[in-house]
């Protein structure tokens, strides 16, 4: 547990199972298509590998200044990059997930659980975001969870419309 961190509670529902999300996010692809589609001048993919049933991906997402907000860019100031770490697992027809993600040259860290399930699979996202700045830390983690609920929402509307790209006949 991150100290005096603010809690992320959120969840999407997809229009397809579990099960083709899976094989969504274990497709390379898939990531490429998503950083290009939703972060293109920011965003790219670090490493990405499958073992089995774990699919770990590590990528760099952005967010402009002219996007973030005040309280933000009076600490950070310029473009915040953020290296972030996913973790999925498929177990007994769920997944279950980790992700990790930082702000470089700031204080702030974000923990958090993925668990989907059914048909339609529905995502739970649970996440600690935690801002070590004495008096302003609060503030900004009520922003950054603000900016990460909007970018779940986003992953998701491109989740669905690359797997109608893709669908496998």
């Amino acid at each position: 547990m991150l100290p005096m961190a603010s809690k992320l509670r959120h969840s999407v529902s997809y229009p397809f199972s579990t099960q083709r999300l899976w094989e969504i996010v274990s497709t390379e692809q898939y990531w490429r298509d998503l950083l290009e589609g939703i972060n293109s001048s920011h965003g790219r993919v670090d490493k990405f590998t499958v073992a089995g049933d774990t699919v770990t991906v590590e990528l760099h997402q952005g967010v402009p200044a002219d996007r973030l907000p005040s309280q933000v860019t009076a600490i950070k100031p310029g473009d915040l990059q953020i290296p972030r770490t996913n973790v999925f697992r498929l177990v007994d027809g769920r997944i279950d997930g980790e992700i990790h993600a930082t702000v470089e040259g700031a204080p702030v860290k974000i923990n958090g659980t993925v668990v989907t399930s059914g048909d339609p699979a529905v995502t739970e996202y649970s996440a600690e975001v935690a801002v070590s700045i004495p008096l302003f830390g609060g503030k900004i983690e009520k922003a950054v969870i603000s900016q990460l609920i909007e970018l779940l929402d986003t992953e998701r509307e491109h989740t669905v419309d690359w797997e109608a790209a893709n669908r496998l006949t």
